[in-house]
């Protein structure tokens, strides 16, 4: 599916692609291989690590062309201004898979690192899984959208490798067959059912984990995940056009710093740990750390007081992982964000503006919804017509529209 990138800086030239198309790769490519790089450290799969640095090549190719575009799209003042935010987003994307590359490095080392499991990395509601067809699979015709229609889950089948090719986020009329290795994200349940369906046993990834390794492993957790947690929020600064979100992730990216060396101290003073695991540990958290940088250049110039260009809303409403809005009626009032059931639909919600306020990751449990509560969701595209049936696209574009409205003029 995608065109293979020129290895030598030479043999770059320009190509009349949209900006907002290289965006959508960029974005696309750059949050695949954070998951992908995880995985190939869980699995020590030096075949998908040496796929993440391919990617990252891609990465690499991708923003040189979007570099030109934009520089030919660039007319005037006003112009030079919000073209900024598109260029922040694509060396920030740039970032990210440099970060995910770099994890991906430890695997091609053949270093080592202490066991770790699924659940070490990875929260229930969005598990990854490594599933392989098996040869006695009976329904060899099978398509994704028929599989999931069967199932009636959310499932994000973000790679198929078929002998010594992969499939990157395989299209949903894709055929599978005995062989075929997919790397599945979705819910604890989701991919429970998905096993069943192939007939594989289902283990309980939530075991306790070894006491020596519990504090690395959360440790890890809380790196990696609250750095990925700060994406999502530049990206739902971008599409609010919301300072507030800009300066909350100012504030986590200090947060990632502290609570990183911290990490780094622990890590090189345990006893358990050999050198080489302990120098490959601090190389993940650095690489979070790298994220997390990523997350703050991304909104720089929202803070700077740089409006974000109209075209990145297009780009998270494109993208395989989207974000947009949902409003609450009088049947949500007063029902938790978990009792509304969005995570078993695949969506999950970043944000709550009620009024002019923000409440920003508000506790799953705790929170209570009222009518009017304006949602930021993030979602895969297989979930789109889920929160179509939520929310009309019309009706989304035009809150979308008075929030950045509101927010700017702030």
């Amino acid at each position: 599916k995608l065109e293979k990138a020129p290895l030598l800086e030479n043999e770059i030239e320009y190509k009349p692609i949209p900006v907002k198309e290289l965006l959508k790769e960029m974005k696309n490519l750059s949050t695949l291989m954070v998951d992908l790089a995880y995985l190939s450290v869980l699995y020590n799969d030096v075949e998908l690590a040496w796929e993440v640095y391919e990617l990252e090549k891609r990465i690499d190719y991708l923003e040189l062309l979007l570099t030109m575009q934009a520089s030919l799209a660039t007319r005037n003042v006003r112009d030079a201004e919000k073209i900024v935010s598109i260029h922040r987003l694509a060396t920030a994307s740039n970032k990210v898979s440099d970060a995910a590359a770099d994890i991906a490095g430890i695997v091609l080392s053949k270093t080592g690192l202490p066991p770790l499991s699924i659940v070490d990395l990875f929260p229930k509601d969005s598990m990854v899984a490594k599933i392989v067809v098996p040869d006695n699979f009976q329904a060899r015709g099978v398509k994704i959208r028929e599989l999931i229609d069967e199932l009636k889950v959310i499932l994000n089948i973000m790679v198929i490798r078929r002998e010594r090719n992969w499939i990157l986020e395989p299209d949903e009329n894709f055929v599978l067959r005995s062989g075929d290795v997919l790397l599945v994200e979705g819910t604890e349940n989701s991919i429970n059912l998905l096993k069943k369906y192939f007939n594989i046993p289902v283990t309980k990834p939530y075991a306790e984990k070894a006491v020596e390794y519990r504090r690395i492993a959360e440790g890890l957790y809380q790196l990696k995940n609250t750095s990925q947690v700060m994406l999502d929020l530049a990206y739902t600064a971008l599409l609010t056009k919301s300072e507030e979100f800009a300066e909350k992730i100012e504030e986590l990216e200090d947060y990632v710093d502290r609570m990183a060396k911290s990490f780094e101290l622990e890590v090189i003073l345990h006893e358990k740990l050999s050198a080489m695991e302990k120098l490959n540990i601090v190389s993940i958290a650095v690489s979070s750390e790298n994220i997390a940088d990523a997350a703050l250049e991304m909104v720089e110039p929202l803070l700077k007081g740089l409006e974000p260009h109209p075209i990145i809303m297009d780009v998270l409403w494109e993208t395989e992982e989207r974000i947009s809005v949902i409003e609450m009626d009088e049947t949500d009032e007063g029902k938790t964000l978990t009792e509304l059931g969005y995570g078993d639909r695949g969506i999950t919600v970043l944000a709550v503006r009620r009024g002019d306020k923000w409440f920003i990751t508000p506790p799953y449990t705790g929170f209570k919804v009222k009518s009017g509560d304006i949602l930021i969701v993030k979602y895969f595209s297989e979930s789109e017509e889920i929160v179509e049936e939520l929310e009309k696209e019309e009706d989304r574009e035009e809150m979308i529209e008075e929030i950045q409205e509101e927010e700017w003029e702030e």
